[in-house]
């Protein structure tokens, strides 16, 4: 018998909604402006708390998301002024060149013979007055290599590297970003500073990554990096399409997901071997925490993370662990620290899909389940799957302009391959720690549920109409809404009749029995006589 899953607790989704709106919103505007209309939106909510008490608690929700949007729009209004009043924005303002010492924050990429390389300024001095300036500033790298050795001395940096480099600092493509400037280069870096204990030991065991899968075919060799570490530069061209042509592209971009299928495989070995309550909470933060350096601090990554830690103090403290109180949380805390991640599109679909696994998933699994007798383990996977689906697609579709039509049936039957595919990627990177020989072993293991995603993103991505063209942008995500809202009615109309013609319908009688024993009923008289 499978028990109701309990309703979820809405209570934190509009102000996480009206925080995110907030948040772009200041972002985008005049932090003039935002700063007066937070002022008000606040003293709103404040007059909106304090009248609560005495006449009706419908007030205290508006008076909190009212005081959550105006706290973050303060935020993101702030960081802009900052932004905008820097030295770095205004060498870019006048394209002017300039030698800037730097931090590398994540890895090179190479995109069309150039790279990409996101780094933190920390000191800027420019060619003509020599002054150096001490600043805090997100910037992008954008290297035109023209030499094999420079293009490997980019491809060779490593987060936490301290580096300095001189090239035109102009505007960013999308100043949304957070970042300051892009810094237009050719030569390549000079490398002042190595990376920091921890980000050389993620760095050797990315490679050792690398090392274990270099003796598979070249597509999981290069797939299995992605679905282990999100790992993507060596996965195929026209894999990496028919990935998103299926709705599958998520897979490949490391998330909470993969943190998820560590943690439920390594999470009962630890409890097995002893650890309790505290010692159990402070393993998992720590498994968290070594895991988002290993596989980069992305946007989801980070999200993910946060989460994680909230699940952990939690469990030290001795308290439930809800899961949606847990990822509001984690987004709020993260946009009024980082607004810039309100504009980061894998943030928000990873607590878009987040939120459709643990607000819509198990309902429709129990529907599934108890109304239509579906085996358990498909409805999971298909309720689930529909969930993150739904719930991220009109995000999706403002950038791709596309609708894939057998996402779904393509997720049921490749996600069940995700979890052994990512830990035996990650037993394949110990394991080539500890003897190469085992690290090879569980590559080869590993392939077989990385070569069957690849054959599901295939075959889907080829059969005709796999992708619908939908508008993009504001249009599309509207328009998709509102085909959401008429199915919604649709589906709500229809289950009214069915429900209104099995009320109406006369139950049918009992067949009288027979007066002359079946043959079924004389071996049951036998059985029963012996």
């Amino acid at each position: 018998m499978t028990r109701a899953a309990p309703a979820p607790d809405l209570r934190l989704l509009p102000p996480v909604l009206a925080g995110w709106i907030a948040t772009r919103l200041g972002l985008t505007h005049a932090p003039a402006t935002t700063f007066g209309v937070s002022a008000v939106a606040a003293a709103v909510g404040v007059v909106a708390l304090s009248k609560s008490p005495n006449r009706t608690k419908a007030l205290v929700p508006i008076g909190t998301t009212l005081l959550v949007a105006a706290a973050l729009a303060t935020s993101s209004a702030l960081h802009l002024y900052a932004l905008q009043l820097g030295p770095v924005s205004e060498l870019a303002t006048a394209h002017a060149r300039a030698t800037a010492t730097a931090t590398v924050t994540g890895d090179p990429k190479p995109v069309k013979g150039i790279i990409l390389l996101p780094i933190r300024i920390d000191e800027v001095s420019a060619d003509e007055s020599g002054t150096r300036l001490q600043v805090h500033s997100r910037a992008t790298v954008l290297a035109r290599p023209h030499e094999p050795d420079d293009v490997a001395r980019w491809m060779a940096l490593l987060p936490s590297m301290h580096i300095e480099l001189t090239g035109r600092f102009i505007p960013p493509k999308d100043p949304a970003d957070g970042d300051a400037a892009t810094l237009t280069v050719s030569q390549a870096p000079t490398i002042i500073g190595g990376p920091s204990l921890l980000q050389q030991f993620a760095g050797a065991l990315r490679s050792d990554l690398h090392h274990a899968v270099a003796e598979l075919p070249p597509e999981p060799a290069g797939v299995l990096p992605a679905l282990t570490l999100g790992d993507t530069s060596a996965v195929p061209t026209q894999t990496t399409a028919d990935l998103k042509t299926a709705g599958l592209s998520y897979l490949v971009v490391v998330s909470g997901e993969n943190l998820v299928f560590l943690s439920a495989a390594l999470l009962p070995l630890v409890r097995y071997a002893g650890l309790r309550a505290h010692a159990l909470a402070i393993f998992a933060a720590v498994l968290a925490l070594g895991f988002t350096a290993l596989a980069r601090p992305g946007p989801p990554m980070v999200r993910a993370t946060v989460t994680a830690l909230l699940a952990s103090i939690a469990l030290s403290t001795g308290r439930r662990f809800r899961g949606l109180t847990a990822t509001a949380g984690a987004a709020l805390i993260l946009m009024l620290v980082d607004p810039w991640l309100a504009h980061q599109y894998g943030f928000v679909l990873s607590v878009a899909a987040t939120a459709g696994l643990l607000i819509s998933a198990p309902g429709w699994r129990d529907h599934l389940i108890v109304m239509h007798r579906v085996p358990r383990w498909i409805a999971t996977s298909a309720a689930y799957t529909a969930a993150a689906e739904i719930y991220c697609e009109p995000l999706l579709v403002t950038f791709t302009g596309a609708v894939p039509l057998y996402s779904i049936a393509a997720n049921v039957l490749a996600v069940p391959a995700a979890p052994p595919a990512t830990v035996l990627g990650v037993a394949a990177m110990a394991g080539y720690v500890l003897w190469p020989p085992a690290g090879h072993a569980a590559a080869w293991l590993a392939q077989w549920p990385t070569r069957w995603i690849c054959l599901v993103a295939h075959g889907v991505a080829h059969v005709p109409g796999a992708s619908l063209p939908w508008p993009n942008g504001l249009t599309g995500m509207l328009t998709l809404l509102c085909t959401y809202a008429i199915g919604r009615w649709i589906s709500r109309d229809l289950r009214r009749i069915r429900e209104r013609r099995a009320a109406e319908s006369p139950i049918p009688e009992p067949p009288a029995p027979s007066p002359h024993p079946t043959l079924n009923h004389r071996f049951r008289n036998l059985w029963s006589a012996r």
